[in-house]
């Protein structure tokens, strides 16, 4: 191949490439730019945080006790032949609980009262004697040491029927034990006895316990002894009720602090007229102390999630997620007391479309 040919090829070759790389290195005309796609704004509803009282608590937790628990006991010995009641009975005071073999009782009764019946006759018949030979001593007919002896026959006579008055009022009394009766209005909480059993003295019979009267102990620790006064109300809560709030008085307050827990024993008097609340039962109590200023938002505004509490405040048209500390309730509204500051907008039951840096639309308030 000639010179001249082999230029005129290598000439067409460059000029190809040229238009080659001419090509691609231009872009389309209507290729746009790509934008970056924004989060569309929610529409919420928010609160302002305010500044007013919220109430102060005391808390504390206590066991429900029974005004009056009576374990019932025989104050005689005897056989059982009647019990007519069983557990959970309501009874009055006065109302049988265990009824004992009185028939020995009943006849030694019988013979110490016809034993005081002739004692009596003696020293009447003593009295009659004296009366009758006290003019004769002053007369000189009876001997001074005679009237003496006569006197003394008299007195003893009177010290016999006062014993035999006592024997009568113990035989009666002995009596009176073989029915053993509730010393108080309440309900049988057990029964240890039966039919044919035989009881000693002091034997558990019955246990009865008053229901309508109880009682709510609390520990108060010793830096808040200062604050606990006769007459102040006390709210608690037990586990069988959820939710529900019964209410007690302060009645007793202990007289010293107990040396080994550094506590004081405080008793609070419950009306349980319905009977549902039990002896035995743990409660958690709060004692109303006086209100203090704090920032409050309306409870719905805080989110639980874990052991976190959250509030989404609106800031410059969206969402700042705040980590807050909560404190007392008061109806619909909750303290805060750390995280939200006053005048701040809270967003009112966030849902799950709440998120830092999502813009918002106020929506009217209502």
């Amino acid at each position: 191949m000639t010179p001249p040919l082999r230029n005129s090829l290598h000439a067409l070759a460059l000029s190809a490439l040229g238009f080659t790389l001419s090509g691609c290195s231009k872009a389309p005309a209507d290729t746009a730019p790509v934008t970056q796609k924004t989060a569309a704004a929610i529409t919420v509803k928010t609160a302002a945080a305010q500044e007013g009282p919220m109430p102060r608590y005391l808390r504390l937790t206590g066991e429900i006790t029974a005004a009056q628990n009576a374990a019932v006991a025989a104050d005689t010995t005897g056989k059982v032949i009647e019990t007519p009641v069983e557990r959970g009975t309501v009874v009055k005071a006065g109302d049988v609980l265990v009824q004992l073999d009185s028939r020995t009782a009943a006849l030694n009764l019988v013979e110490a009262e016809a034993n005081v019946v002739l004692a009596k006759s003696k020293l009447d018949l003593a009295e009659s004697e004296v009366k009758r030979n006290e003019p004769l001593v002053q007369m000189k007919a009876v001997a001074a040491t005679d009237f003496a002896r006569i006197k003394s026959d008299r007195d003893g006579a009177a010290a016999s029927l006062s014993a035999s008055e006592a024997r009568r009022d113990m035989t009666k009394k002995t009596l009176e034990d073989s029915t053993i009766r509730a010393p108080f209005d309440g309900t049988v909480a057990e029964r240890f006895v039966t039919a044919g059993e035989y009881v000693m003295a002091n034997s558990k019979v019955a246990q009865v316990i008053d229901l309508q009267h109880l009682r709510l102990l609390v520990n108060v620790s010793e830096p808040s002894v200062g604050l606990i006064h006769v007459g102040q109300t006390v709210e608690f809560t037990v586990s069988p009720f959820p939710g529900e709030v019964f209410t007690a008085t302060v009645k007793f307050i202990g007289a010293a602090v107990r040396a080994e827990l550094r506590d004081l024993q405080v008793e609070a008097e419950v009306t349980n007229t319905d009977g549902r609340l039990r002896p035995g039962l743990f409660a958690e109590a709060r004692l109303t102390l006086p209100s203090q200023t704090a920032i409050t938002l309306p409870a719905s505004a805080v989110r639980t999630d874990g052991a976190n509490q959250k509030v989404w405040v609106v800031e410059s048209g969206q969402l700042t997620e705040r980590l807050v500390e909560v404190g007392e309730t008061d109806k619909d509204r909750i303290e805060i007391r750390r995280g939200v500051k006053k005048g701040e907008n809270a967003v009112l039951a966030p849902g799950p479309d709440a998120a830092d840096g999502v813009p918002v639309q106020t929506a009217p308030q209502s």
